[in-house]
């Protein structure tokens, strides 16, 4: 089940970086991401029986394979030790791993889609090759931003702070390793095949240049506005 002490301990991080400064706010994204990625480390050295076990989660549902959608879930899975995937058959964004980093990884979805979704609203009568653009250019931003801060992990290790010890990068390379065979291991049992979506072009530079610098100044501070919610907490389960 999911750890709720995790996901308050999280909440009060990113209070404490409660910033108009766009970097400052993106900088305590990356200290939960640390934090979690902690949290999955000490459950590991409890032993095997003490692991999560590898489940799936629904994230969203859409007619067609949506580029800018996936490109953020893509990201946010990558970050969080998921996989991200999409039906063909039925449509519906899946997220694969432990129930912990789905429900994490499904809350930053919903906050970045809906980011992306007011900030499209600014750009109304510049037609729809524009707003499509705008939309990728966002979300290839966000992607890179969300799969940098995994890889500074995986380079630089994790600093000690008050709930967990210094990690090495090595361990946490280890960790995120970990969950990657877990996964692969799940989706072989229920015989799941998975191939590459190929990316499609934009037909606006102007809107991916716009999109593009607009994902640079998303906040991925989310969870400071909502984590230390009770009523939010409770609503954050696996469906």
């Amino acid at each position: 089940m999911v750890d709720r002490n995790l996901l308050e301990k999280i909440s009060k991080l990113l209070a404490l970086a409660n910033s108009p400064n766009e970097h400052e706010a993106a900088s305590a994204a990356e200290k939960a991401a640390e934090l979690l990625a902690q949290h999955n480390l000490s459950v590991a050295d409890l032993g095997q029986d003490k692991d999560e076990d590898i489940t799936k989660g629904i994230v969203d549902k859409t007619g067609r394979y949506v580029t800018w959608k996936m490109w953020i879930l893509a990201g946010i899975a990558n970050a969080n030790g998921c996989q991200a995937m999409r039906s063909t058959y039925s449509g519906e964004m899946r997220l694969v791993g432990t129930e912990t980093n789905i429900t994490v990884s499904q809350s930053l979805y919903k906050y970045l889609t809906a980011v992306v979704d007011k900030l499209v609203k600014q750009h109304r009568g510049k037609g729809r090759a524009f707003i499509n653009a705008f939309r990728v250019g966002c979300a290839t931003r966000l992607r890179q931003r969300l799969e940098q801060g995994r890889k500074n992990m995986e380079a630089k290790g994790i600093v000690a702070n008050a709930d967990y010890n210094s990690t090495s990068a090595i361990v946490v390379r280890s960790m995120f390793e970990k969950h990657t065979l877990a996964i692969q291991a799940y989706l072989k049992q229920e015989g799941v095949k998975c191939k590459t979506q190929k990316s499609t072009g934009v037909n606006s530079d102007l809107g991916f240049s716009f999109g593009y610098i607009a994902g640079e100044k998303i906040s991925l501070n989310y969870l400071n506005q909502n984590l230390h919610k009770d009523k939010f907490i409770k609503q954050l389960t696996i469906k």
